[in-house]
């Protein structure tokens, strides 16, 4: 009896050992197949954590790149104007007595009389610049020249008298007497500011009178006493009178200086700031 009860213990033990081991070995088997199975991830989600195995899926941050500063314009100088060629003309009113002009463009009424002195022979000047002109008279006497003034300030009237006489004289052609004798009203004679200067010993009153020493000196020198030679052979176009070499006219130091300096005419010089 007791070895029966012996063999009975031994296969109970051999029977929970074996029910053991199968419990065991199923156990790890749905251990591994849980663990070695992921739980699906719906393509949908977007997770927190960058998949470090799939750059194409979570491509790394790029930096942002610092800004590049946008330069400073440098500022366009404003252009320099270039002067012209009168630019240094003289600080003046053009308006002033002294700049009074008469020519066809520029008529003079018949009742247009300045302030006359006498300045010798009978001749009347515009009494503000008749200092000036016997100063110029006495410089060239000074020089050593024959100087003798022919005629100064004439009247719309006298003007008148000398242009119709020259126009009977070319037989009523207004174009070639108008060149020779100013018309009536266009005459710097009656101004009072105009003189007409010759040599006292020289017969003939005509463009060659510019050759003698007397119109060279006082075509030199004008300027220094305020005149200015007011009919030059380069700018007859413009004045629309003959060459006079003998026809000085008064403008004052300054304008003087700087017309015969330019080698401009009244017309010219009064342009420079009628144009402004």
């Amino acid at each position: 009896m007791k070895g029966k009860k012996q063999v009975a213990v031994i296969v109970l033990v051999l029977v929970v050992l074996a029910l053991l081991f199968v419990i065991i070995t199923r156990s790890g088997v749905l251990n591994g197949e849980a663990s070695s199975t992921p739980n699906p991830t719906p393509d949908n989600i977007v997770t927190d954590q960058p998949d470090s195995g799939n750059p194409e899926l979570n491509p790394t941050p790029e930096p942002t790149p610092e800004p590049t500063p946008t330069p400073t314009p440098t500022p366009t100088p404003e252009p320099t104007p270039t002067p012209g060629p009168y630019a240094d003309k003289p600080d003046i009113d053009i308006t002033d007595w002294k700049y009074v002009m008469a020519n066809k463009n520029r008529l003079l009424s018949a009742d247009y009389i300045p302030e006359l002195r006498d300045v010798g022979n009978g001749h009347m000047f515009d009494e503000r610049a008749a200092d000036a002109l016997l100063a110029f008279l006495d410089g060239a006497r000074d020089a050593g020249l024959s100087v003798y003034l022919t005629s100064s300030y004439r009247s719309y009237a006298t003007q008148e008298m000398l242009y119709n006489n020259k126009l009977a004289q070319y037989g009523g052609d207004h174009a070639v007497a108008s060149r020779i004798v100013a018309v009536p009203g266009s005459s710097e004679h009656q101004t009072g500011l105009s003189a007409d200067i010759v040599d006292k010993y020289y017969q003939f009153m005509d463009e060659s009178l510019a050759n003698t020493e007397l119109s060279k000196w006082m075509k030199a020198h004008c300027a220094e006493y305020g005149f200015i030679l007011r009919y030059p052979q380069d700018k007859q176009e413009i004045t629309g009178i003959m060459f006079e070499p003998w026809h000085f006219r008064y403008v004052g130091e300054e304008a003087a200086a700087y017309i015969m300096e330019h080698g401009l005419c009244l017309e010219e010089f009064v342009a420079l700031y009628e144009q402004e």
